[in-house]
């Protein structure tokens, strides 16, 4: 059968699609009416192929197939689609197969596709090099009468499907249909008599060794039309499609149970903010559930006018158990992630619906599109309140006494030496607390007493130190006080006078009653003028000024009374 140039143009169209769909692997390259390689246009849907480098085609095939190439090219005018064997300069030992198809009409464009061959050049010198071994078509036709009965078929049907002319003409091939497909079969071929539009469907036909192949079927209507009266079927292999489609939904449910089976919670969000997925261990994790969601949520993202930056509803649904600075943490690292591609890790707390805080890791990663461009983002959540409180009590531990509570000796000299390393005027004190009679306590009553005396002690001091303050305990009964940006020596001598005050009164304990002292000492300096040791000695010096007196009133060092002032340019 002889076909319409317009449906010709639209047969070698979809053979191209389906070639380049089935030989990734494939050299492409467009040319132009005079022979030349130009750019192959965005229309074409080409799937990985790399491209042929050169002026012509004919450059890069050997010296003696180059007769091949010409008598190829000039078939192509009429044939539209052909094929031949040649030999390529990269390889001369290997014959290819190398395909003109005239898209012209469509794309403006010849296409040249070169397919691999694993056969070598020797293994065919005694065979015509002018007889190709014949390609499996792809495209096929078939006439069929208004009751679906066989009127004829091309050759290229005949050797898709095995069938011969004789086998098929005046029967109904519905049974060559596969039993899931011959409802859509049936609603098409209705569809196209009632409309008398050209119906598309996608079923599995019957080859007459029993196998099953995917074909692309095209219901064209030419009932009632003079010199034809039939529906002409149109058949496209598309079997590499539908096998490479199985794969990735193997892929995919691989990945969905993979995804299902983590540990970790995961949301991925597109560049509006709007959720695409999320695992149940998310919520499970975060303790929210899709139920709680407004209806609006469940409206498409266009319905929506949302806030740039900011998180759709329902992605904030499914993070509303964070707290408020845990969603502000989230939403500036997913911001970073989003505009800048920069990978993201935060630390966030939430609350669940029993109450009790909780930690969360959010790991928030971009996806990237073939261009590079950000297209998303991928969250992973992973519940690690153990670890923090563990990490929050080593930190506890490493700065704080364990009996008062107060910073411990590193951590209090650590505070009082970053103070005097800033590169401001501030002006730091120090107020140095020796009890005067703790021994005897200790000694009469007992360890567990004296403990009890000292926690009194620490609570004493941290009522009458201001809120920017610190109090720590140096050892023993030694403590100290690091007064920040004070006003001046008569500002620090205040609060060591009510510190001698309030700890002089009696102390009630569970023991009795105990008769307290101290010897304060008070030192100040201003930052940048005075090392750390230096200013702890100049305190510790005037606290013993103060026990010598004996009346428990603090002393301040002479160095504080006339400060050396640095002149900051």
């Amino acid at each position: 059968m002889s076909s319409p140039p317009d449906r010709q143009d639209h047969t070698v169209e979809l053979a191209a699609e389906a070639l380049l769909r089935e030989h990734p692997d494939a050299l492409v390259c467009g040319l132009s009416s005079n022979g030349l390689i130009v750019p192959i246009p965005q229309s074409v849907g080409l799937w990985g192929q790399a491209a042929i480098e050169g002026r012509a085609v004919i450059d890069v095939v050997v010296a003696s197939d180059r007769a091949k190439i010409v008598d190829l090219w000039n078939r192509v005018e009429s044939e539209r689609a052909v094929t031949g064997k040649v030999r390529l300069l990269s390889k001369p030992s290997r014959w290819v197969t190398l395909h003109f198809l005239d898209l012209r009409a469509s794309h403006e464009i010849l296409l040249c596709v070169i397919l691999p061959s694993g056969q070598a050049a020797q293994e065919d010198e005694d065979a015509d090099e002018d007889e190709l071994p014949p390609a499996a078509p792809r495209f096929s036709t078939l006439i069929e009468d208004e009751g679906a009965k066989v009127l004829g078929c091309d050759e290229a049907f005949s050797e898709m499907f095995g069938y011969t002319v004789e086998e098929l003409i005046g029967n109904s091939v519905l049974d060559q249909i596969h039993p899931e497909d011959q409802g859509r079969a049936v609603e098409g071929w209705i569809a196209m008599l009632s409309t008398r539009r050209d119906q598309q469907t996608r079923l599995r036909r019957k080859r007459k060794d029993g196998s099953w192949v995917w074909v692309d079927t095209t219901l064209r209507n030419y009932l009632n039309q003079p010199e034809r009266n039939h529906v002409l079927v149109e058949l496209i292999d598309v079997s590499a499609e539908m096998a490479a489609q199985e794969a990735l939904q193997e892929r995919e449910e691989l990945l969905r149970r993979l995804t299902e089976a983590m540990p970790d919670g995961l949301l991925q969000l597109d560049n509006d903010r709007s959720v695409v997925y999320h695992n149940a261990r998310l919520l499970q994790i975060l303790q929210t559930s899709t139920d709680a969601l407004p209806e609006e949520d469940r409206l498409p993202t266009a319905a929506r006018i949302e806030e740039p930056g900011q998180l759709t509803p329902s992605a904030a649904s499914l993070l509303s158990t964070l707290t408020e600075e845990g969603m502000t943490a989230f939403c500036a690292s997913l911001d970073r992630v989003l505009q800048e591609g920069v990978d993201q890790d935060v630390e966030v707390d939430f609350v669940p619906s029993y109450g009790e805080w909780r930690r969360a890791l959010m790991s928030i990663r971009a996806l990237l599109r073939a261009s590079g461009e950000v297209g998303g983002a991928i969250t992973s959540v992973l519940d690690v309140t153990d670890s923090a409180r563990a990490r929050q009590e080593l930190e506890r531990r490493a700065t704080f006494d364990s009996l008062t509570g107060c910073h411990n000796r590193s951590s209090i000299l650590g505070a009082l030496e970053r103070e005097l390393h800033r590169d401001d005027s501030t002006r730091v004190g120090v107020v140095y607390v020796d009890l005067d009679n703790f021994k005897p306590v200790n000694d009469s009553r007992g360890h567990a007493a004296g403990d009890e005396l000292l926690v009194l002690v620490a609570e004493r001091l941290r009522q009458v130190s201001r809120h920017a303050d610190d109090v720590g305990r140096l050892g023993g009964d030694e403590f100290i006080i690091l007064l920040r940006d004070i006003a001046g020596p008569e500002a620090a001598l205040q609060v060591a006078r009510r510190v001698a005050q309030l700890v002089s009164e009696p102390a009630v304990l569970s023991f009795g009653t105990a008769e307290l002292r101290a010897s304060v000492g008070v030192a100040c300096a201003e930052a940048g003028t005075t090392a750390i040791d230096e200013l702890v000695k100049r305190a510790d010096a005037a606290m013993y000024q103060s026990k010598e007196q004996g009346r428990g009133l603090p002393v301040l060092d002479a160095a504080s009374q006339h400060p050396i002032r640095l002149v900051r340019r």
